[in-house]
């Protein structure tokens, strides 16, 4: 088959490189930028005469003529210009020297420090080799934090609630108190919290903490929010002091001959809600051992003691049972009472209309109301 002539296009592999001779240079100019650049500091090479080409008579002629012209000077003996390639390998140290200075202690000397930052100097802590490892151990130690605080919350979240009556904590049996009602025997029954149309009922004898041998959880959670008006110094007591007698069923603890009536709890509950200070000097009697007025047949004293309470102090004033705040607190617990209520302090104020209160005669240094005969074993409130 005939040969398939030579492209048109010539390659530009086959174009042999300009070299000039750097060794023939005469002087060094003084700019280093221009150096090597302008025509007068370079000498040209020595080379051969140039051999005039014939001239061609087609652009194939031409291109042929340029692309034997490098094969053609070179088997005329003309010089051939050979350019070397200079690598420049860096010294490593060997294995033993490396050893070595792993051997060698961390610590940087003073003089280094004083110094400043070395780029090379390793040994220096504000080289940026040093930098890039302690940013990295910090970066690496924050990640492991927020993995194990993901892994803990995520932990938390997945593992299942249970409901449980049994609480360490006072004011966890509180909460339980709020939520669980406690059903026992007794035919009758007291409406205790009314919300949402829906009523939550325990038997009166539940509610009496003056003869059970368990506090229910009603009683207390009333008591448990009584401590918090103590700790917050709104509710005081006097001397012998009778506010330990709420700690206890606070804790649901059952002391003997120590109880409170449900309804005395319900009556200072009503006074911490309109006034900020109140102050109770008696409760049970027979817890302090106490006898005084009516004796044992007092409803401080009588049934267990605990059913009667005495106010001496509202708002920081000393109470009388006429004085205005008396009968602003008679006034709001004559609506809730159950009737038969008994109400001291006929003759230490004026008369007033009552509805359920069924007033005596008492000393006029305090505000006694007690339970003893009432006919309901709550107050009219949640």
């Amino acid at each position: 088959m005939p040969k398939s002539p030579a492209p048109l296009r010539p390659r530009r592999s086959y174009r042999a490189p300009v070299v000039l001779d750097v060794d023939a240079q005469t002087q060094a100019v003084a700019d280093p930028v221009s150096d090597f650049t302008q025509g007068d500091s370079l000498a040209p090479a020595a080379s051969t005469p140039a051999v005039s080409a014939p001239a061609a008579s087609s652009r194939r002629a031409a291109l042929e003529a340029e692309r034997s012209r490098p094969r053609r000077a070179q088997k005329a003996g003309a010089q051939k210009v050979v350019r070397e390639r200079v690598v420049v390998k860096p010294t490593r140290p060997s294995r033993a020297d490396r050893r070595a200075a792993a051997a060698q202690q961390t610590t940087v000397p003073a003089a280094y420090v004083s110094a400043g930052p070395s780029v090379a100097d390793p040994r220096d802590p504000r080289h940026p080799r040093r930098g890039i490892f302690v940013e990295n151990r910090r970066r690496r130690s924050f990640h492991v934090f927020v993995l194990v605080a993901l892994t803990a919350f995520f932990g938390t979240a997945a593992l299942p609630s249970y409901a449980s009556t049994g609480e360490a904590t006072t004011a966890g049996a509180a909460r339980t108190a709020l939520a669980v009602q406690t059903l026992t025997g007794g035919d009758a029954t007291a409406q205790v919290v009314s919300r949402d149309g829906l009523g939550i009922a325990e038997s009166p004898q539940a509610l009496d903490s003056t003869t059970n041998s368990s506090v229910s959880p009603t009683v207390q959670a009333l008591a448990v929010q009584l401590m918090g008006a103590v700790a917050a110094g709104r509710l005081v007591g006097s001397t012998p002091n009778h506010i330990p007698e709420i700690a206890n069923l606070a804790e649901g603890k059952v002391v003997p001959n120590c109880g409170v009536d449900y309804r005395v709890l319900q009556a200072i509950s009503v006074a911490l809600d309109n006034f900020s200070q109140v102050g109770v000097s008696d409760i049970n009697r027979k817890c302090t051992g106490q006898i005084e007025g009516a004796g044992t047949d007092s409803a401080h004293y009588a049934d267990g003691g605990g059913h009667a309470v005495d106010f001496y102090l509202l708002n920081g004033s000393a109470l009388t049972g006429g004085d205005s705040r008396s009968v602003q607190l008679i006034r709001l617990l004559d609506p809730l009472v159950p009737s038969g209520t008994g109400l001291g302090q006929v003759e230490c104020r004026a008369s007033i209309s009552l509805e359920h209160f069924a007033p005596f005669s008492d000393t006029c240094n305090h505000l006694h109301i007690d339970f003893l005969k009432s006919s309901g074993a709550t107050l009219r409130y949640g």
